[in-house]
């Protein structure tokens, strides 16, 4: 007879082992959580693009001779599909190897921050540069974020 402060012991799930810690069969995958992190990434880039618009800044940069107005729809484009074809390529490569999940968030964290170089750039007003360098870093620290979860 067990008490109510006995453990109760059921078998085994057969997708699993007795060695898996709980938190590994319920956590989401790689996949799921780049995804995830990609639209509110792109979520919060929206959001910084409100922002800068009502506050003056003009969201207008010169690319090739020619003066580019930034809005939605770039910018949730600009956002999600970088970040979902890195998560689509890192996917089978940390499931493979997943010793190059760190490698691979510290190289998406880095190549976010040497992008922030040509919005800053290129912008016409400082308030557009700054906020797009902004939408850069987010973008890199969602991903660094999806990839450095999955190793915890």
């Amino acid at each position: 007879m067990t008490t109510a402060s006995e453990p109760v012991t059921t078998p085994l799930d057969p997708a699993t082992t007795a060695l898996d810690p709980p938190a590994a069969r319920t956590r989401p995958g790689l996949l799921v959580r780049g995804l995830a992190a990609a639209g509110i990434a792109a979520l919060v880039n929206l959001a910084i693009l409100a922002v800068a618009s009502a506050a003056g800044a003009s969201m207008v940069v010169a690319q090739g001779g020619a003066e580019i107005a930034v809005g939605f729809l770039p910018v949730a484009v600009a956002t999600l599909v970088p970040l979902a074809l890195a998560v689509v390529v890192a996917w089978p490569l940390a499931k493979r190897w997943p010793r190059t999940t760190p490698i691979l968030a510290w190289a998406g964290l880095a190549v976010a921050a040497a992008s922030t170089a040509a919005p800053l750039t290129g912008a016409l007003d400082t308030g557009t540069g700054v906020s797009l360098a902004i939408m850069h870093l987010v973008a890199g620290a969602s991903w660094f974020a999806a990839l450095i979860t999955s190793r915890r």
